[in-house]
């Protein structure tokens, strides 16, 4: 048997839904700039996996770059370049490799957003270095484009994000 309620709680037991559909939203619309600017990372890192190469470059602006730190240099030495040596290298990959990122955070004002993001990249299925990836996008139209990606790189203690 259903329990009955009275025709006077049955409008606020509605209002109070209909308070709670309308404020999620809300919610969401605030986390989704964050989350569209995370999802072109992860795109990114999707073509790398399956060596398609046309799909990592459909996240980058055109002038984006790479800036690295070269730490086996001494001093170490800040090296810019293009993105597109790796993503021709992405097609011949072999599906070889595979960057995990986790803990991923990402920060945006307007159309300008920053995304940090710890990964570990697997060669053939074998850790093979790890560190940070610092990612900055522009919303361009409707869509987050990567305008720079600077990464750190180390071999020691790198953490296995796939056995978690």
């Amino acid at each position: 048997m259903r329990p009955q309620t009275s025709p006077r709680v049955r409008p606020l037991v509605a209002l109070a839904i209909a308070a709670v559909l309308a404020a999620a939203p809300a919610r969401l619309a605030a986390q989704a700039p964050e989350e569209a600017a995370i999802a072109v990372l992860h795109r990114l890192f999707e073509g790398m996996r399956t060596a398609d190469s046309g799909m990592v470059r459909s996240a980058f602006a055109p002038g984006a770059r790479f800036a690295m730190v070269n730490a086996r240099q001494t001093p170490p030495a800040v090296r810019y370049d293009s993105p597109d040596g790796w993503i021709a290298a992405i097609a011949t990959s072999n599906r070889a490799w595979d960057e995990q990122v986790y803990d991923v955070k990402a920060s945006v004002d307007g159309g300008i957003a920053h995304v940090w993001a710890p990964y570990t990249f697997y060669l053939n299925g074998a850790i093979s270095h790890c560190g940070v990836n610092t990612v900055s996008l522009l919303k361009v139209g409707e869509e987050w484009k990567v305008t720079q990606i600077a990464d750190s790189r180390r071999r020691e203690g790198c953490p296995d994000p796939l056995k978690k």
